[in-house]
């Protein structure tokens, strides 16, 4: 396999006891860590490959005590220099600390605006938003405010927002996918395919995950039904994986489901289906938004060209 050298640097920073730490943990799955995290002192800097892609992360957890996050702003060219993206973690259940990490989030953009990194992306998450209280009414409060403040004190960066928590894994790997993959030369490539493959398949949404459930690349016709994809995505491939580990072969995974449309109050049956493909050395698996029957027979039958195509791609680029 041919691997391109296409390395990026990537920040996690915020407070202290924000969660840096513990969300690199689940992204490289680490789970038997997360019961013995210690504060970071000053930058941990760990590498995350992508074969596939020919990507290599370079991961850069700074610590978030004081004396520490003083001597970044101070050395600022040795820590922000060459990133592509900063994940930026607020922990939005320690109300009392917010006014700290807005303060210390702008003066990080203050510097990037002095270094001139007009390419550098900002994703700021919202950490430990769990399941328990995400829909709280003080935990919706919360976050819409925090959202606002944050553009309003910085009017000229693009900020892209999350939700997250390490008891809902798949929350974070679409801020991981859409920070960093998304943005290698390959993962566009796949792009390309994937919009080559719903052009003759009339599927309304599609997704392509690596076998770690990071997306790859996404189609879609409608925002909303891209979502679904990388909502439902996530959690339908350990349902394949553990039925393998019994010694049953799933050729795949459907869900029907009726949606209302409400613009015409039509009822029309979809489907989302999860299909694997076995590369040479990985498994990639796709999920696809179907609004018929025949729309999900078309995309069976298109499938091995893409799988094809991929395998092309990715094993021979």
């Amino acid at each position: 396999m041919l691997i391109s050298k296409e390395i990026k640097k990537v920040l996690f920073v915020g407070l202290d006891d924000g969660g840096k730490t513990s969300i690199m943990y689940v992204l490289n799955k680490k789970f038997s860590l997360l019961r013995s995290i210690k504060p970071t002192k000053k930058a941990k800097i760990t590498a995350q490959k992508f074969l596939l892609l020919g990507l290599e992360i370079i991961n850069w957890d700074l610590g978030g005590q004081e004396n520490f996050r003083n001597i970044y702003l101070q050395r600022y060219e040795k820590y922000f220099s060459d990133v592509q993206t900063i994940f930026y973690v607020i922990d939005i259940q320690d109300t009392r600390r917010f006014e700290e990490a807005k303060e210390y989030l702008k003066s990080i953009v203050e510097i990037m605006v002095r270094m001139k990194q007009k390419d550098a992306h900002f994703l700021v998450l919202l950490h430990k938003c769990d399941p328990d209280i995400r829909n709280n009414e003080d935990t919706v409060k919360n976050l819409k405010v925090l959202q606002e403040q944050i553009e309003k004190a910085n009017p000229n960066t693009s900020f892209l927002f999350y939700t997250t928590s390490i008891y809902d894994e798949p929350s974070l790997y679409k801020p991981f996918s859409d920070g960093v993959i998304a943005f290698s030369h390959k993962a566009k490539m796949v792009e390309t395919l994937l919009k080559d493959y719903m052009g003759k398949s009339f599927n309304s949404a599609t997704v392509i995950l690596d076998e770690h459930n990071f997306i790859i690349a996404s189609r879609a016709t409608k925002t909303e039904y891209e979502t679904i994809c990388e909502e439902i995505a996530p959690r339908l491939t350990p349902s394949m994986e553990k039925l393998e580990t019994l010694n049953i072969d799933t050729i795949d995974i459907v869900i029907r489901f009726t949606s209302i449309f409400p613009e015409s109050d039509e009822h029309r049956e979809g489907m989302v289906f999860l299909k694997k493909i076995d590369l040479k050395e990985e498994r990639l698996y796709l999920v696809a938004l179907c609004l018929n029957h025949k729309v999900k027979t078309r995309s069976y039958d298109l499938l091995p060209q893409l799988a094809s195509n991929l395998r092309e791609l990715l094993e021979s680029y």
